[in-house]
Formats: C-alpha cells, structure tokens, sequence
C-alpha cells in the first residue's frame, strides 16, 4: 500500500466505494508515513522512522479520496487494493 495508490473500502453501512489514498494520519503520533506497506513514526529518542507499537495501531488512519469527498478509515476497511499496471 502507497499514498497515491487506488483502494476499495466498505463503509461504515457496508457499502463499498473506491477512491485514492491520500494520506496517513495517527492520533498517538506527530510524524507518520507510509513505507513498503508498514506505517511508521518519527522516533525522537532514536532519530529516525520505527514500525508502530502495536497498542497504537488503533489510531492510525487512512484519508481516501472517493467521489463524496474525503473519508478517514482503518486499515481494516480497507478491502482490497487494486493494481495499477
């Protein structure tokens, strides 16, 4: 998974959409990003970009870009991701 990447996702009524994932954002975290598929965090004790501890992977998000406009999601909702060729 990759920022700019297509995804598909279920809502929270169980209807799926399509969109673009835009960006990652962490309510435990100043600094996050998106590497090879694994969300990261600035360390400032260790001065460089660590895995999520896994008690805070609940407050990571995802922001995709569907045709209603922008919607926050877990990792969980997203469903399948679909190959760019």
């Amino acid at each position: 998974m990759y920022i700019g990447e297509n995804v598909k996702l279920i809502n929270t009524y169980g209807e799926a959409s399509a969109g673009v994932l835009k960006e990652v954002i962490s309510d435990s975290y100043d600094d996050v990003r998106l590497k090879k598929g694994k969300v990261e965090y600035w360390s400032k004790k260790l001065k460089k970009y660590v895995p999520v501890r896994a008690k805070h992977e609940d407050s990571i998000f995802f922001e995709v870009k569907t045709k209603l406009g922008l919607e926050y999601v877990t990792k969980e909702e997203i469903v399948s991701i679909k190959l760019q060729h």
